[in-house]
């Protein structure tokens, strides 16, 4: 057996690049459906580090991802307000998703309860505004 050898020159180091039309579709198809960034990236066969290297290095994928998830987005909702006439709560649902600041809910809340507990003695109006003065009168004295 003998082997062609290849001049320097036109040799390409390292592996061919997955960057291609194809890739490219099953990825953004794989966001379209829905499915989170690490999840479309195992459908096409890339990892996160490639990708995030590729929405560098070609400004026009950024563009494609946006899109997909834009699309994954409209389905969602559509599906969700489809629902609405069989269910009310789907409706509900739908405006809080679209409508996030006029329908937050209750879940945009936060509750604040304390409990106090006096181990000591409870200090009376009069007591305070002597110990008030008290301290009014050594501030005084220092100037």
């Amino acid at each position: 057996m003998s082997y062609a050898r290849v001049p320097p020159d036109t040799r390409q180091i390292g592996r061919p690049s997955k960057f291609n039309d194809e890739t490219i579709e099953r990825l953004c198809d794989a966001i379209a459906a829905g499915m989170p960034m690490k999840g479309a990236c195992v459908v096409a066969g890339v990892g996160v580090t490639t990708l995030n290297e590729w929405r560098e290095r070609y400004p026009n994928l950024e563009e494609r991802i946006l899109d997909a998830r834009e699309n994954a987005r409209l389905k969602g909702l559509q599906a969700i307000k489809a629902a609405g006439g069989k269910d009310w709560r789907a409706h509900a649902e739908w405006l809080r998703l679209t409508f996030p600041a006029d329908y937050r809910g209750s879940g945009g809340k936060i509750a604040i309860s304390a409990t106090a507990i006096a181990s000591g003695p409870i200090m009376t109006e009069e007591r305070l505004h002597e110990l008030q003065q008290i301290r009014q009168r050594m501030i005084e004295a220092q100037k």
